[in-house]
């Protein structure tokens, strides 16, 4: 549907720009062979340029998607993780040069404290208030995935910087720190077999042959016919193979 949307948009971009074209061209008193001529290279030039522009913008936004889905991969795989994984994956997204001591659910540097809490549900003020009570002389900071909006204006009113949501995904990718392999991520093989149990579910026998029939009774008013009763027969194999072996 999107292809189709594209398409058409092009379409139109090219009878829109050559048609304003022709018309000024012709106003000018060109020949309309002439008009016709640079009216075409105007249209093609104009479509060229919008469809680079819709395919640069589809880009980006895909790349804004897939974004968000790594991200919610991440908190995911944070909140089932280790705190020795969490120290370890929040270490990375300090300098490689500052002396780093750990403690629980924190790291520490000469002038910092890091505290780290990776749960399901966002910090809450109470977690901030459990911050400021560290007695410590050190910048205090806290990483997380979501914080509520009370408790981030409280931490900001206790100058607790914290480091949550894009801002954290977008330091992690920069410092190359996201994981090879998520918690809570179907493995390769498990998605593969989810995949197969869906597509050939004894279920799906009645659709395959109904999808057979109708492919064959168009065959009857179109010229490729062959093509047509080729496919019709692979489905009917199809469908008989799912109500025989496939999955309950």
């Amino acid at each position: 549907m999107k292809r189709f949307a594209f398409i058409s948009d092009l379409i139109f971009t090219f009878i829109t720009s050559g048609l304003f074209t022709l018309c000024l061209f012709r106003f000018f008193r060109l020949p309309l062979w002439l008009a016709l001529l640079l009216a075409l290279l105007c249209g093609g030039l104009t479509t060229l340029s919008v469809g680079a522009w819709l395919r640069s913008k589809r880009k980006t936004a895909f790349l804004k998607k897939s974004d968000e889905a790594v991200r919610e991969k991440l908190f995911l795989h944070l909140a089932l993780s280790s705190e020795r994984m969490r120290t370890d994956f929040c270490a990375k997204l300090l300098p490689e040069d500052a002396e780093l001591q750990r403690g629980k659910a924190r790291l520490l540097t000469q002038a910092d404290v890091y505290f780290i809490q990776f749960d399901f549900s966002p910090v809450s003020a109470d977690e901030i208030a459990r911050c400021a009570r560290y007695k410590t002389r050190r910048q205090k900071h806290l990483i997380c995935a979501r914080i509520q909006e009370d408790a981030l204006a409280l931490a900001k009113r206790l100058e607790i910087r914290v480091l949550c949501g894009n801002e954290l995904f977008l330091a992690a990718k920069k410092a190359d720190a996201l994981p090879s392999q998520y918690l809570g991520e179907e493995n390769t093989e498990k998605r593969t077999k989810r995949r197969l149990k869906l597509w050939f579910a004894k279920a799906n026998s009645r659709r395959f042959l109904v999808s057979a029939a109708l492919i064959l009774l168009v065959s009857t008013f179109t010229p490729f016919v062959y093509y047509y009763l080729l496919l019709s027969v692979g489905l009917l194999l199809v469908s008989v193979f799912t109500r025989i072996f496939g999955y309950e």
